[in-house]
């Protein structure tokens, strides 16, 4: 059993759902925090989430609820809600008053200001956190398929922890030192998958998909190592195996939201599900500019979704793009 026993998740969407199955192996009571009524009482008493992971029958030791102070007795909260919201819900975790190591999952940046997930949490909370990322749909290990992970921490005594404590047989999670790394590529495989996405609409073909990806990784790696990280993240679970799944997945939203865009649409007209990377991508501008590095590739997509700029125009400048 997992030293771990009371888990907490803020999000019951697909993935923070995903995750309380997965983590069911291993705790003894995972509890999910979130704010519809209808979602918490279908796993309570249905026990499945039809809003968001429909099909999947969840584990008797998952429970959800409204009430956020639930959270206070928890011995880890796992953060999985959209990147722009994790600052409201730090400021909820700080009237808590809890010690419990934080986890986050959302995959984001503060535009505005070109800040990682982690100094957000730095600025609100002294609580302990990790990063939790790799490539691993939701509805996939709900139902138990093998996925692995990775979670890194400037305390590498709780991601080794949190690693032996809820890794499962199918959900392997792995520990690294890089939590800079692990979280810048996390975010930006979500703007290169609208790129690929972008190319896929356009009918180019895989082989421009395939040189985006690349070119895109080394610009991905140019800002790890500006913001203190190191390249050889990329080769992790968290890198490169997220990168393949997010553009090459057929479930891909951002992929979905490229294509989108390559038919003529804009951000500002998109219905479909959260695609992380419109997000991510805003911040572009703002690394260019206070780290010093060009990410031509990355810019020319923040050009699409926020400027308007002609897809064909943006393309030929993306695939010609040399390193």
């Amino acid at each position: 059993m997992s030293c771990f026993k009371k888990v907490g998740i803020i999000g019951p969407g697909n993935y923070g759902t995903a995750l309380a199955q997965c983590f069911s192996a291993r705790a003894e009571e995972v509890l999910t925090v979130g704010d519809i009524e209808s979602v918490a009482s279908d796993i309570n008493n249905s026990r499945t989430n039809k809003k968001s992971l429909p099909g999947i029958r969840l584990n008797e030791n998952i429970s959800c609820s409204c009430d956020f102070s639930k959270l206070r007795d928890r011995e880890i909260i796992f953060i999985v809600v959209p990147a722009t919201a994790v600052p409201c819900v730090c400021e909820k975790i700080k009237k808590l008053e809890t010690k419990a190591p934080l986890v986050l999952c959302s995959k984001g940046f503060d535009a505005e200001n070109g800040r990682l997930q982690s100094d957000l949490v730095e600025e609100i909370l002294e609580n302990d956190y990790a990063i939790l990322s790799g490539p691993s749909f939701a509805n996939e290990i709900a139902q138990g398929l093998p996925a692995g992970v990775n979670v890194a921490s400037a305390n590498r005594e709780l991601s080794k922890k949190i690693a032996e404590a809820l890794s499962s047989d199918t959900f392997k999670i792995e520990a690294i030192d890089d939590y800079i790394g692990l979280q810048v590529a996390g975010a930006l495989k979500n703007v290169l998958a609208i790129g690929c996405g972008i190319l896929s609409g356009l009918k180019l073909g895989d082989s421009a998909v395939a040189k985006l990806i690349v070119c895109g990784l080394r610009e991905v790696g140019d800002l790890i190592v500006a913001l203190g990280g190191k390249r050889d993240a990329l080769l992790e679970l968290g890198g490169i195996g997220d990168m393949i799944l997010t553009c090459a997945g057929k479930r891909s939203r951002n992929v979905a939201f490229g294509e989108w865009l390559a038919g003529g649409g804009n951000v500002d007209d998109w219905k479909g599900p959260l695609a992380e990377g419109a997000a991510a991508v805003r911040a572009i501008p703002t690394f260019e500019r206070k780290c010093g590095v060009k990410l031509k590739i990355l810019s020319e997509i923040y050009k699409i979704v926020y400027e308007k700029k002609p897809v064909a125009k943006a393309i030929e400048e993306i695939v010609c793009a040399r390193r």
